[in-house]
């Protein structure tokens, strides 16, 4: 296994972290990043099931994938390297 280390304060992840093979922050920025929104947001997409060109929509399901949250990440980092500066 490679070194996680945090994307923030560049610790390594702790055990607990590491099972969740897409994160990329420590505890303690996990947590902090909470007010940002979280480390990820949802993205849905509908699926349209009708012919081309109809313009009857037949929606099927909805797919839901996770994506990161860069903007919460880039103010947790923002934080971060003020807190370092005081």
């Amino acid at each position: 296994m490679s070194f996680r280390g945090c994307e923030i304060c560049k610790r390594p992840l702790e055990p607990q972290r590491l099972e969740h093979p897409t994160t990329r922050l420590c505890n303690e920025h996990h947590e902090a990043i909470q007010k940002y929104g979280g480390e990820f947001v949802r993205a849905t997409h509908t699926e349209n099931l009708g012919k081309a060109g109809s313009l009857k929509k037949n929606f099927g399901g909805v797919s839901v994938r996770m994506q990161r949250n860069e903007l919460a990440i880039a103010r947790l980092r923002e934080d971060y390297e003020r807190g370092k500066q005081q």
